[in-house]
């Protein structure tokens, strides 16, 4: 995660499914410094009192670039401004990449995943280092890119590109090209107005009484305020994981490009019925339709239940 309010409702939603065991929480360079991530995604355990669930630094920037950052967006705290009190917790001294290779290895029977909702820098390294790793992963869901299966599947930091696989391409690339069964929730689904938090929806969620809730409530408002609407991406990616028979992949031959002038970020997503040889790329699923109101109503309850 890279510390944003979206990642922020993605630890909340995750940390109150029961479908999933949460082993550990990586921070990475994104929307705000690698350090303030980490200590984003720290307040949310806290919150929660989730003490038994690790969090960690991963790399301060991208491979090969510099920092691309969204904080005009975020808040220059990554939480919308919100002046929350720092957190007692601190992160593992361990690098992120270092338990990211722990928990692969020490695995055994369980399944385990990883769920990247900010740029995938990390991954990449790890997979650089120790490529073994993608055997022992049942799979990756990334909350990344545009695919052009729908009206919204277009870029958001540039007119080709998705914020996330912009702000390290190269690291995107090696990740799709890793052989690792990728899963990927685009802006095609997440920036649909129906799966977007609506003004109405976001009045219900100031009035829950809840710690987590009103949490929530105070890193949108900024947000809410300025656009009236907000698009959950990362809990999207979440909600892949919790209730996966809300959304509808289908294969496609995706490359990540990395040199264009204006395309920097995009991922190229040959839809024609006979790719080319020469684009190809490895086949991912991608996400083409996700059941948007069922969706919210999973989200909005874990987010205000007590």
């Amino acid at each position: 995660m890279d510390g944003g309010i979206d990642d922020a409702l993605a630890l909340i939603f995750a940390l109150r499914s029961p479908e999933l065991d949460v082993a550990g929480i990586t921070a990475v360079s994104g929307n705000v410094p690698v350090e303030q991530a980490a200590m984003n995604a720290l307040r949310v355990v806290e919150l929660l009192e989730r003490k038994d669930v690790w969090v960690a630094r991963g790399l301060a920037n991208p491979l090969v670039r510099d920092p691309v950052r969204a904080m005009d967006f975020h808040g220059a705290d990554g939480l919308g401004d919100s002046e929350l009190p720092s957190p007692s917790l601190r992160p593992r001294a361990e690098s992120a990449l270092s338990l990211i290779k722990q928990e692969s290895q020490g695995a055994g029977r369980r399944r385990l995943s990883i769920v990247a909702t900010g740029p995938l820098t990390n991954i990449a390294a790890v997979f650089t280092e120790e490529s073994d790793i993608v055997r022992r992963l049942d799979d990756v869901v990334i909350m990344g890119g545009a695919y052009g299966l729908t009206e919204y599947g277009v870029g958001n930091e540039t007119p080709a590109a998705e914020f996330n696989i912009y702000s390290d391409p190269e690291a995107a690339k090696i990740v799709f090209e890793s052989g690792v069964s990728l899963k990927c929730v685009g802006l095609d689904v997440t920036m649909t107005p129906g799966a977007q938090l609506s003004p109405r929806e976001y009045a219900t969620i100031k009035r829950s009484e809840t710690d987590h809730a009103q949490f929530a409530a105070k890193i949108l408002a900024k947000a809410m305020g300025r656009e009236k609407r907000f698009a959950l991406h990362d809990p999207m990616a979440i909600a892949m994981k919790v209730r996966p028979s809300l959304f509808k992949f289908q294969d496609y031959h995706v490359n990540v490009e990395t040199k264009g002038e204006y395309t920097k970020g995009m991922t190229v997503s040959d839809r024609r019925d006979r790719p080319s040889k020469e684009l190809q790329g490895q086949r991912i699923a991608v996400c083409k339709d996700a059941k948007a109101a069922a969706f919210k109503q999973v989200f909005l309850r874990r987010l205000m239940s007590r």
